[in-house]
């Protein structure tokens, strides 16, 4: 039996806690690029104090050195009216300054800086953070000679902008995903040095894991000189269901907050035709499930403070709010729970539901007092919410040679576990890519290690990417096929299945190429539960 019980984060952490600061949950809009103001109400429907825009340099500053606000005042005057604070994401560029490519001259990053400084005295009180860059490792927003080296590029940029930091908050990058290949180029820079904070897009970091790959960014920020507040200037999620983004942003938030991130921005406002199934609403206005989430949580739990993860086990995510047992949000790998103390249950959406038994993938919310969540039932190790954790490792089945360990991969995007030579065969927590070189099929095995001697409930299951080639399954103990077989149309499933293992034993979960190509992409879940009772 694993209890978790809620008590103040201050007295948990000590005095420190008290002065860290809120964290935030804001959204996106495009108000600069065109959007109707008649969006605003939509703002306060959520009950969103916080957003994230963009100002039309070229539009402002039309002579070099004189600046006209009007055109930005026509949004930025009814949102400080109502109370919100812009963050502004600053990317475009001005055909008055380096051609109107980015910034990359000396004059031209002095020109951008002079901008960023009359933005912020202009307006003070509403505009306290500037984010330069934009998904610059994706390609973005940029332009000219800026293109030959982003990282350098971006980090000269911010370095130029240095004096605006005495009115405003600098944060970098806001680069998509946490691509640790280019943030260690753009520290290495001097990037590092010249923001105050590290903006980042999360995309892809299921809200299981996305703590592991905040934490792989601030070590990588130790390692490069010092450790600065991470903001997430982005995150949301592409999906045709439009209820799971409900129970993503509730995860997300409580998963982000508790690992101190400061800001978090969701993308976006509406429904947009680039991204047509990512709003808090649609285009007319109709609020979304997601919209219901983002207003619950920030009624509800974002008046509370910071949450504290208090999960007893990576396979139930428990969060706590408030100093008494509040508020918690949790979920979990089918793991069974008792709550305890006065608690009302809701969905993602804040609809009632019954006090859960059982903490599955779709998140609860609990309110009341002096709430306990007992976890029972035997330990379960699941490959979501224990990727990159024991008792899981990750290996390549090669030719002629067997098992090889894969090793972190850091690149231009997210990172994955791979190989040098192995590409595009990779792990990471979403999916399983394959490879064949010369007609020679190359695997990519999840490895179990048991981590006790007893009995194991072992099951799971393989997804094919639309349109993607087969791949083939075998789950193996000690040279014993468990389960074998082709993704296809449909899910290749593992039914339970019950074995005896030793301590240190290993179950292999190989995903191999069955195409010609041999470049097969799968989505997995793998859960195995014991040592049972």
């Amino acid at each position: 039996m694993r209890l978790a019980r809620f008590l103040a984060p201050a007295l948990l952490l000590g005095g420190a806690a008290l002065a860290e600061p809120p964290f935030r949950l804001g959204v996106q809009t495009h108000f600069e690029q065109g959007w109707s103001l008649d969006l605003l109400p939509r703002l306060a429907e959520v009950g969103a104090t916080l957003v994230r825009d963009e100002l039309d340099w070229a539009g402002i500053e039309t002579r070099p050195g004189e600046y006209d606000f009007a055109p930005a005042d026509a949004y930025m005057a009814p949102l400080a009216a109502m109370g919100i604070e812009v963050m502004v994401v600053q990317t475009g560029t001005n055909p008055l300054h380096d051609a109107g490519n980015t910034p990359h001259t000396p004059e031209g990053r002095a020109a951008h800086a002079a901008f960023l400084a009359e933005t912020a005295a202009h307006y003070a009180g509403q505009v306290t953070r500037f984010e330069i860059g934009n998904e610059v490792n994706a390609g973005e927003s940029i332009g000219g000679p800026f293109k030959q080296d982003p990282a350098r590029e971006l980090a000269s940029l911010a370095r130029a902008a240095g004096p605006v930091r005495a009115r405003a908050e600098v944060l970098c990058a806001g680069t998509n995903t946490i691509p640790m290949g280019f943030l260690r180029d753009f520290f290495r820079s001097g990037g590092l040095e010249a923001c105050d904070s590290v903006s980042v897009h999360p995309y892809g970091a299921p809200p299981e894991t996305v703590d592991l790959e905040i934490g792989r960014l601030r070590a990588l920020m130790q390692e490069m000189g010092g450790e600065k507040p991470v903001h997430v200037t982005e995150f949301g999620q592409w999906t045709d269901r439009p209820e799971e983004s409900a129970g993503f942003l509730v995860k997300s938030v409580a998963a982000m907050a508790a690992a101190k991130v400061g800001d978090a921005i969701w993308y976006a406002l509406i429904d947009e035709p680039w991204w047509p199934n990512m709003g808090l609403f649609t285009p007319q206005g109709q609020i979304k499930p997601a919209g219901l989430a983002y207003a619950f949580v920030q009624k509800n739990l974002i008046p509370l403070g910071r949450p504290t993860d208090v999960s007893p086990t990576r396979a139930a995510r428990i969060f706590a709010y408030g100093g008494e047992g509040q508020a918690v949000v949790a979920w979990g790998a089918g793991l069974p729970v008792e709550v305890r103390g006065t608690a009302q249950a809701f969905d993602a959406t804040g609809n009632p539901v019954d006090l859960p038994s059982v903490l599955g993938d779709d998140p609860v919310i609990l309110l009341g007092q002096g709430i306990e969540i007992v976890v029972k039932g035997a330990p379960v190790h699941d490959s979501l919410f224990h990727y990159d954790l024991p008792p899981w490792s990750y290996h390549a089945r090669r030719p002629d040679i067997g098992l090889t360990p894969l090793e972190w991969r850091d690149w231009q995007w997210a990172s994955f576990r791979g190989a040098p030579d192995l590409s595009p065969l990779a792990i990471n927590a979403n999916w399983i890519t394959t490879a064949r070189f010369g007609d020679r099929p190359y695997a990519a095995v999840e490895r179990f290690t048991a981590p006790a001697e007893g009995r194991y409930r072992i099951e799971g299951w393989w997804q094919a990417a639309d349109g993607a080639e087969p791949s083939a399954i075998r789950v193996l103990l000690r040279g014993e096929v468990l389960a074998q077989g082709e993704t296809g149309a449909a899910r290749f499933e593992m039914p339970p299945v019950e074995r005896d293992l030793a301590e240190g034993a290993t179950v292999e979960f190989e995903v191999g190429p069955a195409g010609p190509d041999g470049d097969g992409s799968v989505r997995r879940r793998i859960r195995i539960e014991g040592p049972l009772p």
